[in-house]
This record gives structure tokens, sequence and C-alpha cells, in this order.
């Protein structure tokens, strides 16, 4: 596989930001939710505060794994278009690495 050099930068920021056990969990909520939108006080039960939270989910939105959509003063988020394929797809890999 050739990567470009900006492909090794946004490859290196998935997976640093991945590597927070928080929003990995967080990620993996919203891929359980096939599609549907979750507000922040749905995912809320992480161990975190709300607010923390919310900066989690920020981090996970600016590198393109999740989307957000306001309605007012709630924000709801969801997986990026793509995402939850490319995730079951690498969590089936990892269950064939360990047969």
């Amino acid at each position: 596989m050739d990567l470009s050099a900006a492909d090794m930068v946004w490859w290196s920021s998935v997976f640093k930001t991945l590597g927070d056990p928080v929003r990995l969990q967080l990620l993996m909520q919203l891929a359980e939710r096939s599609g549907a939108e979750a507000a922040v006080h749905e995912l809320a039960d992480v161990g975190v505060s709300p607010a923390t939270v919310s900066h989690h989910l920020k981090r996970l939105r600016c590198i393109g794994l999740i989307e957000s959509r306001r309605d007012g003063r709630l924000v709801y988020y969801r997986l990026g278009e793509g995402v939850r394929a490319a995730l079951m797809q690498i969590l089936h890999q990892r269950s064939q690495v360990g047969a």
C-alpha cells in the first residue's frame, strides 16, 4: 500500500484520536446505532462529564469519523459516511487474526 504524505498524516491523526478509550467507546456507541443520530446526553454514559463528551465528539468530528447536526441547543451526532462499514471490516479482520 502506497500512502501519500498527506494520507500518512491523516491516518496518524485517526489512530491518535482513537487511541483514547473514551473516544473509541463513543465511536462504537454511534456504530451500534446503525446510522441513527444521538445527542450528547444519550452518549454521556462513558464515565466523564457531558462537557468532556462534547470535547471528545468534536475531536472525532474534526477528523471526519462522525458528523453533526444542530437543532436548537442540541447537537446530534452520527457516524460519517462509510465509517460503520470500515469499522465492521476492521473488527471482522481482527477476529480472523485471533482465530
